[in-house]
């Protein structure tokens, strides 16, 4: 389920003031603190750019990839991928605002050109003049924005399972056990429960073993952080750029360009999305690929033949 559409039962009043009390302990939404303690890997960093904490990890050497995260994720999202590509290249991931451990932006900035600012601020301040940008899922509009409007920063482009499209929002169509959890949890909009976040999980992911009861945790705790202050939310969801921003910016990236997509994505279907995407791009050099058994939350669901597609495209457009 895409950030978009969950934003949009936020910005649509499921959310009341946070000040509201219930003894429910899955109510209690841990301090920052406490999340720094619990989901900080021993790597993290934590930077002011752009008039927010980043929360970012720089890890490997050689030729410098960029990973941005999809809907509600965090950095976190990349840990398997991460793993092994940081031995053959520079890995720079950070938690985009306000999820993760970076949290809500204070001047309550989600525009696009301030994604696009905070991109240029962390890799500027690492002192990284080209790399190669790879987004997933809704971050698939400043993965695109970025390569089409800082051509001279793009060695080259990975997209996997992005939108470029408005989809229809159907609940109906959607699994029964999470039709249940979301009917569950609109009694209750001040948090979301654990269970709301598996049911999640096990939609968009074809290989259900990863959804662990740690993810789930770590979905919950990231995510019910922006619900103390429900105007995050609103914020956020009415400052997002529509995917079609990113079929606008297709036509102008020149960049070699791999388009990744899950085959069971039920999310941002192939044929709806990737299809068009690919035919869209302005790039001579372009390649889709679709990767069997994997679903729209593809960098956790299936790393392993995602790096299996990813490798050859970076040896090539990095020459390394």
């Amino acid at each position: 389920m895409t950030v978009r559409r969950l934003i949009a039962a936020l910005a649509l009043g499921l959310v009341t003031p946070a000040g509201a009390q219930t003894p429910d302990p899955d109510s209690v939404i841990p301090t920052d603190a406490v999340m720094r303690q619990r989901h900080a890997l021993p790597k993290s960093q934590f930077v002011t750019i752009a008039g927010e904490t980043v929360h970012y990890m720089d890890e490997g050497k050689g030729p410098a990839l960029l990973l941005l995260h999809g809907s509600f994720a965090s950095l976190r999202q990349w840990d398997d991928m991460a793993r092994v590509l940081a031995k053959h290249y520079r890995v720079i991931r950070y938690d985009q605002s306000p999820a993760g451990l970076s949290g809500p932006n204070p001047a309550q900035d989600y525009s696009l050109d301030h994604r696009m600012a905070v991109i240029d601020g962390l890799m500027d301040r690492l002192k990284i003049d080209r790399f190669v940008i790879v987004g997933t899922s809704s971050a698939g509009v400043p993965t695109t924005a970025y390569a089409a409007t800082r051509p001279n920063r793009i060695m080259g482009m990975v997209a996997i399972n992005i939108a470029i499209a408005r989809f229809p929002f159907d609940i109906s169509t959607m699994p029964k056990a999470l039709q249940d959890a979301a009917a569950e949890d609109r009694t209750h909009p001040t948090f979301h429960r654990p269970e709301y976040w598996r049911q999640i999980l096990l939609a968009n992911v074809e290989d259900k073993a990863r959804v662990t009861p740690e993810l789930v945790r770590q979905w919950t705790d990231l995510n019910n952080r922006a619900l103390r202050d429900p105007a995050i939310g609103k914020a956020a969801y009415a400052q997002m750029t529509p995917f079609s921003r990113s079929a606008e910016d297709l036509p102008k990236i020149t960049a070699p360009t791999l388009i990744l997509w899950g085959r069971e994505d039920h999310e941002t279907p192939v044929d709806a999305h990737g299809v068009p995407a690919f035919a869209a791009s302005g790039a001579i050099d372009k390649t889709l690929e679709l990767v069997p058994n994997c679903g729209h939350m593809a960098p956790l669901d299936c790393p392993t033949r995602l790096l299996e597609r990813t490798l050859p495209f970076l040896k090539r457009v990095t020459g390394k």
